[in-house]
């Protein structure tokens, strides 16, 4: 894996979501108690940009479906075992990385 800068903390109000793009996907982040999370941003039931979603606490509510999910782990609440993809951040000088696979690495 490899870190590449998606956006600045200053983009990311607490209490909301944010939508940037890597490699072509949509990725959700989320800046809770000092921490920013990642998910894959589409609801896994109607496809909604859950970066839109409200978000209260560590629980993200998608804005077309309401279905609900933890953004610490991609938990579909009352469904543990399903699921969407999270990813990796990591905060440097506030500067927000994410880890990406080798797929996701622009081509040389």
């Amino acid at each position: 894996t490899r870190l590449v800068r998606i956006a600045n903390l200053d983009q990311l109000a607490p209490g909301r979501g944010v939508v940037v793009a890597v490699a072509g996907d949509a990725i959700a982040l989320f800046r809770i108690d000092g921490r920013t999370f990642a998910t894959d941003d589409a609801c896994a039931r109607c496809g909604s940009s859950l970066a839109g979603g409200t978000l209260r606490g560590a629980t993200v509510a998608c804005a077309g479906c309401g279905w609900e999910y933890d953004v610490r782990t991609g938990a579909v609440s009352g469904v543990p075992a399903l699921r969407i993809d999270t990813f990796e951040v990591t905060v440097v000088d506030s500067v927000v990385m994410l880890a990406v696979e080798p797929a996701w690495l622009p081509n040389p």
